[in-house]
């Protein structure tokens, strides 16, 4: 952006494309093309995950890591702006004027002019064939001018000032071009399509046909994209498909009062779904001796593309998910059958169809099921034969239950939000966390934003940190985190993205809310760019966009809380003098039952021994002998006025060695970002 912006400033200071100014040096090849492509914006397919991605295409003399503008250049490639029909592109050679002439014509869409505009030069015939209706377009249009009034020097090299004045008149005159991510010419399951133009304030209008069929026009016909208000569009092939594929084909136009309307732009994608499909498993890692053999597994043929996951461990395997494919037309166990050498058990992360469809058809040849109370209790409510006879066959799941696979151990963590029930699963000793709509759904192909409104935000918080901190307990680590709707784990930073989306609700209100990438005037949480950034991460945390906030907590009968401040008013958010999570080194905290929801199917729902944010006097136990311990208090909101620790000011997330007595008190008090709301939490020590 950089070029660009220089480009701006030698713009403005002279109207004149040849007036000659010290500071009015040449351009590179490179240098010019980078400049197109960060005008446009465009995204390099090396900054996004997505598995229908085409493959980059380059030149044989730029190094992605290594050549200046190696990103700009091969975006341009992409988009058609410059070819590699010799291989190379020769990034430091010269700009000349009629090869620049040709990028812009093609980045713009500039059509060609019926007039010879360049028959008043004396070096007219100095321009190539293949650069004569490029150069003769943009001189007719007055974009570009000669050197001097007789001299159109194509074979010199675009000054930089004469490349400013040229995208100055450009952008001026016409709307860009509307642009699309993800990129068209690609196959996938779905595609959830954003359309933008650089030019501010352009109305985008848009037709688009199923069939591969020619769309309407979308100057007289088409209809206009608010994204902020229908979302995305999606393009996918319903479960009541006919076909295999349906071909979309997409026809956009941008306008804008005083500004000559965009070219049309034509997209198109194909959805593949097959009506048919067939259960299929990719080795993801391979077994050692310290580590488990992972395979994940999908069907071709799911609307949702979910996966699941076969780990093996050196004496035991565990099924992870079930996936979305009738168990009645295929069978996912004769597909384990063919990876397990161990015997094996089953866990579903939670009871929705596209996780857990084919537990029958483990649990009727005998494979053990293990569920959480509250996912077997929607199970048996479900009024499937299947179902029910799969949850009277398995057995309680439960927080913090470990299976013992040989070489390496498994513990499940219960995660409530997306359901109340839903199960995370982590093998601590290579730190690989597998996940259900939950920590990591991310992929921009589908754009998920997964809805985690069972829970209160301010809880949800506080739920995650508990759960991040039960990830780094007993040696364990955090390397790659997979969800089941994407092909690749992210890292700590996605994992980090993540409690973001929640905690910046926490910390901003509704001001860090945004219309849904779904639609339907969802609200959306939102941390990165969803095609700049790998670790990108959005949530939907209930409730709709511009309507009053329920996402927070507040006083309520319907379930056991202490809350007796209600947060969704107006400036709620700045009410919060609660600590969210603690952490402590050389001891245990003990818990208490937190409960989030009404009971359900008969069920409470409710976890045992975990912090509250809204309980205030806690045990710590302490192994006789222990002479201190490592005490991390965590405030709830970033914004918090003030904390302090024993009276002494301390920073949210700070560790602090405490020193240990039987019956001893820690203290900590809390002042909310409002400056009058205040809490104070203490923290009792007990030899065991």
């Amino acid at each position: 952006m950089t070029v660009l912006l220089s480009w701006a400033l030698l713009g403005t200071a002279s109207a004149a494309e040849n007036a000659n100014s010290a500071n009015d040096r040449p351009l590179s090849r490179a240098e010019f093309v980078a400049t197109i492509s960060d005008y446009f914006g465009w995204v390099h397919s090396a900054d996004y995950v997505d598995y229908a991605k085409v493959v980059q295409k380059n030149f044989v003399d730029v190094r992605l890591s290594q050549t200046k503008y190696g990103k700009q250049i091969e975006m341009a490639l992409e988009e058609s702006l410059i070819d590699n029909a010799s291989g190379y592109f020769y990034p430091e050679r010269p700009m000349r004027r009629q090869d620049a002439a040709q990028i812009f014509v093609r980045a713009f869409k500039i059509p060609h002019a019926d007039q010879n505009a360049l028959a008043k030069f004396t070096d007219a015939a100095d321009v190539s064939a293949e650069n004569q209706a490029s150069l003769n377009a943009l001189v007719a249009a007055g974009y570009m001018q000669g050197v001097s009034a007789g001299r159109l020097a194509p074979n010199e090299t675009l000054s930089h000032q004469a490349a400013a004045s040229i995208l100055k008149n450009i952008t001026a005159a016409i709307v860009t071009p509307v642009q699309v991510m993800p990129k068209p010419g690609t196959t996938s399951a779905r595609r959830y399509v954003n359309m933008t133009t650089p030019t501010a304030g352009a109305k985008i209008f848009y037709t688009y046909t199923l069939d591969g069929s020619e769309p309407a026009d979308p100057v007289s016909a088409g209809k206009e994209y608010l994204p902020n208000r229908d979302g995305f569009l999606l393009f996918v092939n319903p479960n009541n498909s006919t076909t295999d594929r349906k071909l979309y084909k997409l026809k956009a136009v941008a306008m804008k009062n005083g500004m000559a309307t965009s070219p049309v732009q034509t997209f198109m994608w194909d959805i593949y779904r097959p009506l048919t499909g067939k259960f299929e498993a990719k080795l993801i890692h391979a077994p050692t001796s310290t580590s488990p053999a992972v395979w994940m597994m999908y069907n071709t043929s799911e609307s949702v593309a979910a996966h699941a996951f076969y780990i093996e461990g050196s004496k035991r395997g565990l099924v992870f998910d079930a996936l979305q494919y009738p168990f009645n037309k295929a069978n996912l166990k004769e597909l384990v059958d063919t990876l397990a050498t161990k015997p094996y058990d089953i866990i579903v992360g939670h009871h929705h169809l596209d996780h857990v469809e084919q537990v029958s058809n483990f649990t009727s040849a005998g494979v053990q099921f293990y569920a959480t109370d509250i996912e077997k209790a929607v199970l048996l409510a479900s009024g499937r034969a299947d179902y029910i006879a799969a949850a009277k066959s398995s057995l309680p799941l439960n927080d913090g239950d470990v299976f013992d696979l040989g070489n390496v151990k498994i513990t499940a963590y219960q995660a409530p939000g997306h359901t109340n029930g839903l199960v995370v699963i982590q093998e601590k000793s290579n730190g690989w966390i597998f996940s259900t709509d939950m920590l990591a759904c991310n992929r921009p192909y589908t754009a998920d934003i997964t809805n985690y409104a069972g829970i209160k935000m301010d809880l949800f918080v506080s739920m995650n940190q508990q759960l991040v901190s039960n990830f780094k307990k007993h040696g364990g680590k955090i390397t790659e985190v997979y969800n089941a709707h994407q092909e690749v784990p992210v890292n700590q930073i996605g994992l980090r993205n993540f409690q973001e989306t929640a905690q910046q609700l926490i910390d901003r209100g509704d001001a860090a809310s945004t219309p849904a990438i779904r639609g339907g005037n969802q609200r959306m949480s939102i941390v990165g760019d969803m095609w700049r950034d790998k670790n990108w991460m959005a949530i939907w945390p209930g409730g709709i966009y511009g309507e009053p906030v329920t996402y927070l907590s507040k006083p309520t009968s319907a379930y056991p809380i202490k809350i007796t401040i209600d947060y969704t008013v107006t400036d709620g958010y700045k009410k919060y003098a609660l600590l969210s999570n603690i952490e402590i080194a050389g001891g245990e905290l003990v818990g208490v039952d937190i409960f989030w929801a009404p009971p359900a199917n008969g069920v409470p729902n409710v976890l045992h021994n975990k912090f509250d944010p809204w309980t205030t006097d806690y045990t710590i136990k302490v192994a006789p002998g222990t002479k201190n311990i490592l005490f991390t208090p965590t405030a709830l909101s970033n914004k918090v006025k003030s904390m302090t620790l024993d009276g002494a000011p301390i920073v949210t997330g700070s560790s602090h060695s405490i020193a240990v007595a039987a019956g001893k008190k820690i203290i900590v008090t809390i002042t909310a970002p409002d400056g009058t709301t205040r809490s104070t939490y203490n923290f009792t020590l007990e030899t065991i």
